[in-house]
């Protein structure tokens, strides 16, 4: 037992709650470079990209509608126009009929995030911090040997998982941890 351990209390760190970091550190979409995510905006600093400029929307063609004639015996049957959803068609005179196609749903798309910046693979789990003063953080309470923490369940030492706050972990963790430290430039640009 001659181990020096470090006391943890969660009262004295800055930041409590991950609501309370107001950027990412985040891999840039163009240069694949470290940028800045703040409030779901990204700025890059290599190679200035941003994704903060408005874009005009995409106008589609409209297509002026159609008229539909029986093929059965040319007669006035409607009109439709393929952007809107086809009604049933009928012809008075034979009879014969259209019926509406299935409306196809476009697949939602997802919001693409930028991969964050400090990400690792520890033993099949991801080992991640939002930026340095996360990492901070995780490296005070993975070294720490007592740890004072909050009892509410909405802190962010509360929502770490298990495996980081078993000390079976701890050397392992603080190396993992230093690599993400290793990845932070020199001199961080300034996050103001």
């Amino acid at each position: 037992m001659g181990r020096n351990l470090t006391k943890f209390v969660e009262a004295a760190q800055p930041v409590k709650y991950m609501g309370g970091f107001d950027y990412a550190l985040v891999h840039c979409p163009r240069c694949d470079d470290m940028a800045i995510r703040r409030e779901c905006h990204v700025t890059c600093g290599s190679c200035a990209y941003t994704d903060r400029l408005k874009r005009k929307p995409k106008v589609k063609p409209v297509e002026p509608s159609q008229t539909v004639m029986c093929p059965e015996c040319n007669r006035y049957v409607g009109t439709y126009r393929s952007d809107l959803r086809l009604h049933r068609l009928r012809c008075r005179g034979c009879g014969w009929a259209k019926e509406p196609t299935a409306r196809q749903w476009p697949v939602p798309k997802r919001h693409k995030r930028a991969p964050l910046w400090l990400d690792i693979d520890f033993r099949g789990n991801s080992l991640w911090a939002w930026n340095d003063q996360h990492l901070s953080f995780m490296e005070a309470y993975v070294a720490a040997g007592v740890r004072d923490v909050s009892p509410s369940n909405s802190t962010i030492a509360s929502r770490l998982p298990a495996w980081i706050k078993s000390g079976k972990n701890r050397e392992d963790l603080l190396r993992a941890l230093a690599k993400l430290r290793a990845r932070l430039p020199e001199n961080m640009p300034p996050t103001i």
